[in-house]
């Protein structure tokens, strides 16, 4: 397949597809699902370091990019109701989905649904403990993240910041893992590890093992993030 590094994809993609390829085993033939995968590029690029056509994702919008359009590997589709048979799938990932969905248990529902026994399903949701949030959003301009704070901070005392009522809320980290124990085994909360990944050179190595200690964990990080298996 072509050059992974022709599409670019969030660092948290890139942090997935190392997490998942030791538990593949290299395998060339994985299937793989996408959730909310917007345009699609997420989904060309992982099927091009995985090396298999078998990788696909759903987005319930359409706005996919020609390059996903011509790889046919994106559907339409409703996380609440996937298209897909059971246990048709070698992994799944959700970046950011969880938070938009009318019901996220009914959403996990599914992708345990569709995973085969053991398969690892990796999700990042949005840290609803954060006190700033948007700061490692490189493509974004310093006003759009204060605009956005401002926004988070306005919905919180006026008592919405909810996922239901539209807030970009997410989850606190305990709920999150709880969630997943409901529903699947072997759950690992990845925050720190994948902050690290991210933000390692980027920020002095103290203020990062501050930013990530224990205590502060749940406030300072602007998103979480899970890796865990659905059982046999």
């Amino acid at each position: 397949m072509s050059d992974p590094k022709a599409v670019p994809v969030a660092a948290m993609v890139e942090h997935c597809r190392r997490r998942l390829e030791p538990l593949l085993g290299g395998r060339g033939d994985c299937r793989g699902l996408i959730l909310g995968c917007g345009n699609g590029d997420e989904v060309v690029y992982l099927r091009r370091v995985f090396h298999s056509g078998g990788v696909v994702g759903v987005d319930l919008n359409s706005q996919f990019s020609p390059l996903a359009r011509a790889e046919g590997c994106v559907v339409r589709g409703d996380a609440m109701r996937l298209p897909f048979p059971a246990a048709a799938f070698d992994f799944a990932a959700a970046f950011h989905l969880l938070e938009h969905v009318r019901e996220p248990p009914a959403a996990l529902e599914e992708v345990r649904r569709v995973l085969r026994p053991w398969a690892p399903f990796y999700a990042g949701v949005p840290n609803r403990t954060r006190v700033l949030g948007y700061l490692g959003s490189f493509d974004a301009t310093l006003w759009q993240k204060v605009t956005w704070n401002l926004t988070d901070w306005k919905a919180r005392l006026m008592g919405r910041f909810r996922n239901e009522a539209g807030a970009h809320a997410g989850f606190g980290r305990q709920e999150l893992l709880a969630m997943l124990s409901e529903r699947f085994t072997s759950v690992e909360c990845l925050t720190g590890e994948f902050l690290r990944f991210k933000y390692g050179g980027r920020l002095p190595a103290p203020l990062l093992d501050l930013l990530l200690s224990r205590r502060l964990l749940d406030y300072s990080a602007p998103s979480h993030y899970a890796l865990c298996r659905r059982a046999a």
